[in-house]
């Protein structure tokens, strides 16, 4: 069931009073919780129906949250005791027969705790309605939410471990660092991947205590160790890329699709989640202008020399883009081709709490990611200025824009020499 909240009159100047509607196998329930708002704050625009996040708000925000777990604890023991399909008014019943109208204002969730997958799954699909936000207050991408949703399941595997179930009030130091202990030992994940599932813990755990569901102070009084290490990813040199540029014969003219948009994403430092939606609309007098995905940051990207090479074979505009697996899956067999693509690759990683090295070929490690690393890279190396590089490809901080430079100390100390020849010195 989804329940979402919104004004009974919303181009009311002043107060209007909060409904409530819940959703469910094509039925649709009003409830009215006893609330109301100034309509000019209240968020109200496509897709998203809300309280602004303003201080004024929180306790309103608080009580709303609260209304939406008990109707969805309502409905799920409903679930439990009917046969077939639960009436509308079965349910609007329910919930009135829980609570007053006069008390509404003041409605709690039931004596029983309220579990971590429940709350966590609410969260989830607040991120797909649009009712949490990113941080900059703008809808949050599938490939985040899949990264929650993989979260939430891990947890779920280490309650069976631990034959418990938590609630939000069993949070503790104690039990985040057991659940950091069974990602990293249990299911030996690298000591990035479960660093990255202990951040999206964190930011759950920050959630709950946003909508006053704990009181522990994220932070200091619980804390998820979140460590990253320094990726051995690779990037492309110029003469790779070229290398792939030489290729002539493909399987399939999608082959050709993937090496053409793959080479333009080296020469502009644009993710796949832009590349694949790139029309030549957005390329105007030499510069393309996007507003990227992920972040929907606003990025100028000049068109290089063999860019426009590429766009010339698609006069009528470029073709449509295959999935990100398919697209890694192509460009890795393409790679294979490539002499320069088949030497050896050492990555270095951390799990189980050792350090493992293990050897690839280089061809094997390319992904659509790959292209965005090798134009940071290859840019620095050719002496773009830093600052330059990040304004193109949209890295807001220097310490993520690091992990992007894969230029080496022996590639950095012949800039320098290079730098030091010219001056004569």
């Amino acid at each position: 069931m989804r329940v979402s909240f919104a004004l009974r009159e919303p181009k009311k100047k002043g107060i209007s009073a909060i409904y409530a509607a819940l959703c469910y196998s094509n039925k649709r329930v009003i409830i009215f919780p006893g609330e109301s708002i100034e309509t000019n704050k209240w968020l109200n625009r496509k897709g998203v129906n809300k309280p602004k996040e303003i201080s004024e708000n929180n306790a309103l925000i608080g009580k709303l949250d609260r209304a939406k777990l008990l109707y969805k604890s309502i409905y799920e023991k409903l679930q439990e005791t009917t046969t077939g399909l639960i009436a509308p008014e079965t349910l609007k019943k329910a919930i009135y027969d829980k609570i007053k109208p006069s008390e509404a204002a003041t409605v709690v969730v039931q004596n029983k705790p309220i579990l971590i997958t429940t709350f966590f799954d609410t969260m989830i699909k607040d991120m797909q309605t649009g009712d949490r936000l990113s941080k900059d207050n703008i809808i949050i991408v599938k490939d985040t939410i899949k990264t929650y949703t993989t979260t939430l399941n891990h947890f779920k595997t280490f309650q069976v471990a631990q034959k418990k179930k938590y609630a939000l009030t069993d949070i503790d130091q104690k039990m985040v660092d057991d659940f950091a202990k069974y990602l990293n030992m249990d299911l030996d994940l690298n000591i990035s991947t479960s660093g990255k599932y202990l951040k999206k813990f964190t930011a759950f755990m920050n959630y709950a205590k946003k909508k006053k569901l704990i009181t522990i102070n994220v932070g200091t009084d619980v804390a998820a160790k979140v460590s990253r290490e320094t990726s051995d990813s690779i990037y492309l040199t110029e003469i790779e890329i070229e290398a792939l540029l030489s290729i002539k014969d493909f399987p399939t003219k999608a082959y050709e699709v993937v090496l053409d948009l793959f080479i333009i994403a080296c020469k502009t430092g644009l993710r796949y989640s832009d590349i694949s939606r790139l029309r030549l609309e957005d390329i105007v007098d030499g510069f393309i202008g996007i507003n990227t995905k992920k972040t929907n940051a606003s990025l100028i990207v000049p068109t290089h020399s063999i860019v426009k090479k590429i766009l010339l074979k698609y006069p009528d505009g470029l073709p449509q883009c295959p999935t990100n697996q398919v697209f890694n899956r192509y460009i890795k067999e393409l790679g294979k081709q490539v002499p320069e693509l088949n030497r050896d690759f050492e990555k270095k990683f951390t799990k189980a709490n050792k350090v493992q090295r293990k050897t690839y070929k280089r061809y094997m490690l390319i992904t659509s990611h790959t292209a965005r690393r090798s134009f940071v890279t290859n840019e620095i190396l050719k002496g773009t200025p830093a600052s330059t590089v990040m304004f193109i490809s949209g890295h807001t901080t220097e310490k993520i824009f690091s992990t992007y430079n894969k230029a080496t100390q022996l590639q950095k100390a012949q800039l320098l020499q290079k730098e030091w020849d010219s001056r004569g010195e």
